[in-house]
């Protein structure tokens, strides 16, 4: 799968993500798709192939499978003309490019990868009443497990990657419940960690509000696994 993540030199807060989308919208061409998901006779369903993220502190855009191919829209339009959030003039200088090309897998056997995910929109309409009403924490966990495999699902179907074999998560943990305002909406967000026997690319969206910074995917690297555990 092609990727491209383009880091910005601008600092911006976790929430301002959803500002920086706003600020390139506001200067790309119509045609460019994939940067806001809008038909003209509604919204684009699926996967979105171009996401707005702050990474490390930083600005970022990332782009997967056929969104790289949107890339010369950004220095087109964007490149020639003042980008503003909350008035003030940003620069979108480019710090870092990461390109990669990944080979995205399902492990056999029991081989599996260790994943944080952050400000996960796991829970929404009646699947929040559902969640809800279960008692126990197993109840829950099964639930919350039950959704990320659709999200992890509907991200492979999204690229056009056909899975071969089931997807398996095991040691599944959760953070303490939070609630964020989602285009003026309440919902329920945690940060969670699980092992899978999938290969998935860093800082992927899964889930409601991947193109916003929600549901942001980052790998647990092997020396930070006690702290995992703890």
């Amino acid at each position: 799968m092609p990727y491209q993540e383009f880091v910005f030199t601008q600092h911006l807060r976790m929430y301002e993500s959803r500002m920086l989308r706003s600020a390139v919208l506001k200067v790309i061409k119509p045609y460019s798709l994939l940067y806001h998901n809008h038909l003209n006779d509604g919204v684009r369903f699926g996967y979105p192939l171009i996401q707005y993220k702050v990474i490390n502190g930083r600005g970022a855009i990332l782009y997967l499978g056929e969104g790289v191919e949107q890339i010369e829209a950004l220095f087109h339009d964007v490149g020639k003309r003042d980008v503003y959030i909350n008035g003030d003039k940003i620069s979108l200088e480019i710090y870092k490019i990461i390109p990669r090309l990944y080979h995205l897998q399902v492990y056999h056997g029991e081989a599996f990868r260790r994943y944080k995910l952050t400000n996960w929109l796991p829970v929404q309409d009646e699947n929040y009443l559902k969640f809800k009403s279960m008692f126990t924490i197993k109840e829950q966990n099964d639930f919350l497990v039950d959704m990320l495999k659709k999200n992890i699902l509907a991200f492979a179907k999204g690229i056009g990657w056909f899975m071969e074999g089931e997807v398996k998560i095991k040691n599944f943990r959760r953070s303490a419940l939070r609630w964020t305002s989602y285009k003026n909406v309440k919902f329920i967000t945690y940060d969670v960690w699980f092992d899978a026997n999938v290969f998935l690319p860093p800082h992927i969206g899964l889930g409601k509000g991947a193109a916003h910074n929600y549901g942001v995917l980052y790998p647990v690297k092997q020396k930070n696994h006690k702290q995992y555990e703890r």
